[in-house]
């Protein structure tokens, strides 16, 4: 069996199938390093966005380019995704709140 690609904290991307849910600025790290399933190496990566974790096989997994500029953008990404969450979750308790009604 070859040796593992990725070591335990390594930075990735998914490479998912083509109707996958995959984001091309979503980054993942190794948490843990899983035994082989059918001489294929497998990891659990987490999301650094917001946490996500899942199990994936080594040829589903690439390594981030570490430029500056690709660590911009993903920042900004990033960014944009955590301020779409905090108005989704605000509407959302707004929506859960009791109405109140006045008596006249």
């Amino acid at each position: 069996m070859a040796a593992r690609k990725f070591a335990l904290g390594a930075r990735v991307h998914l490479s998912l199938g083509r109707y996958a849910e995959s984001n091309p600025t979503d980054i993942y790290t190794i948490s843990r390093m899983l035994p082989a399933e059918a001489n294929i190496w497998q990891y659990r990566v987490k999301r650094v966005s917001d946490g996500q974790e899942r199990t994936v096989s080594e040829p589903m997994v690439v390594a981030v380019q570490s430029d500056s500029a690709a660590a911009e953008r993903h920042e900004k990404a990033v960014g944009a995704q955590q301020d779409l969450r905090r108005v989704r979750n605000e509407a959302a308790r707004a929506r859960a709140r009791p109405a109140r009604y006045s008596r006249v």
